[in-house]
């Protein structure tokens, strides 16, 4: 089965105030070339269609027209998207039968009966090449837990194995959608942390009757176990951070042997461009500045790493700048050399180091390093000591 795998769109998503609909139809645009010169059997978008759970009838629009373009073109192939965090189950599932009506699986939650996840309602068949297990985000808070010993994900991803095992395959393979962390990845320009979601699961909870999982939620492309659990990453840079490759997987699948995979790049409308990328004084990132390509439409972060403050009319100089340019300029990213120094040597440390680095030392630095000044950050460490006193305390009742 050869599969087309993307996932965080992000639709909608408002850069520094700036809109990105024209990136959008750009990115839409590749897609379609890729897969009518590729001809998967399915396209899989696993999660973080938009970037908000109520995005505008604009976007929204624009994401319907386009699915709905692709299914036109290429009618024989399976279109597949689950919903992500970002994404409102709610929302979605309005039009999961209409979608399916027209052959395309658009799938928000999970539905129960009695009370219990139906997963055969997930369950996308391939005809002759294989079937697809859909599964959207959900918070491991709303997992039923078997045990105490075992992990709500682990039952969770256990029991649809074990739905998959008793329903023939004839030797096709299965591929299983899922939108989470799996622990052990790169996080590098990810925006949010794991924390008031799932956490980081342990890439064994996908059996082996997965012969690929396409995950979705962590922007940067890697590849698991082999490339049997993979992460295409965005198609699109959501921010500055992210500075590495986008693109879409094409997948060939075959039962019992690891994937193949191709990561094709999307070419980017705009680039997200910091200057300089090594950081430099505030003279020189506006020198810099100046010089760059009066018709570059990038969107532009001037990197100051100096001892002295930000000058106050920092903003209206570099806006001014911009004035004369395609470029859209965003922010600065600001940081003190002292803290640079400081963070350089936080990375350098040693375990027993970080053992003996208390609480509020951890947390001053972390302050300094976004930023904050002196007194803010002597405030957030008061208060973290006052709640290091009162944790000793009851303790020791």
């Amino acid at each position: 089965m050869k599969i087309l795998h993307t996932s965080d769109w992000h639709l909608g998503q408002v850069l520094y105030g700036y809109d990105r609909l024209d990136e959008y139809a750009g990115f839409f645009s590749q897609l379609k070339d890729i897969a009518r010169k590729e001809c998967p059997d399915a396209l899989v978008v696993s999660g973080d269609i938009f970037d908000v759970s109520a995005p505008s009838a604009t976007v929204a629009r624009m994401f319907k027209d386009n699915i709905l373009d692709l299914h036109e073109a290429l009618p024989d192939m399976t279109i597949v998207i689950t919903a992500g965090n970002h994404d409102s189950a709610s929302r979605i599932d309005v039009d999961r039968n209409l979608w399916r009506a027209g052959g395309i699986h658009v799938i928000g939650g999970i539905r129960r009966v009695e009370g219990e996840f139906d997963f055969s309602d997930l369950v996308v068949e391939i005809p002759g090449k294989g079937r697809i297990v859909a599964v959207p985000y959900i918070n491991a808070a709303f997992l039923p837990k078997k045990s105490e010993r075992e992990l709500p994900e682990m039952s969770f991803f256990g029991r649809i194995g074990a739905m998959l095992a008793e329903s023939a395959c004839d030797g096709l393979p299965t591929v299983l959608m899922a939108h989470l962390t799996v622990a052990g990845c790169d996080m590098t320009g990810h925006r949010i942390s794991p924390i008031g979601g799932m956490q980081a699961v342990d890439p064994g909870i996908f059996g082996e009757i997965f012969d690929y999982v396409a995950l979705g939620h962590i922007h940067k492309p890697q590849q698991m176990d082999g490339g049997r659990v993979t992460y295409c990453g965005t198609p699109m840079a959501v921010s500055f951070d992210e500075v590495f490759e986008h693109g879409v997987n094409i997948v060939n699948v075959e039962k019992g042997k690891a994937p193949e995979i191709e990561q094709i790049p999307i070419m980017p409308v705009r680039e997200l461009l910091t200057i300089p990328a090594d950081g430099g004084t505030f003279k020189e990132a506006i020198k810099l500045f100046r010089k760059l390509d009066n018709a570059d439409p990038s969107y532009i972060r001037l990197n100051v790493v100096q001892e002295e403050p930000l000058p106050v009319d920092c903003l209206e100089v570099a806006t001014e700048i911009a004035k004369e340019k395609s470029c859209r300029f965003c922010t600065y990213k600001y940081t003190r050399r002292s803290e640079l120094a400081e963070e350089e040597r936080m990375q350098g440390i040693t375990a027993f180091e970080f053992r003996d680095t208390t609480p509020c030392d951890i947390a001053a630095r972390f302050f300094r390093s976004r930023g904050f000044s002196q007194e803010v950050t002597d405030d957030y460490v008061s208060l973290i000591a006052e709640i290091e006193s009162e944790i000793a305390a009851e303790q020791n009742r």
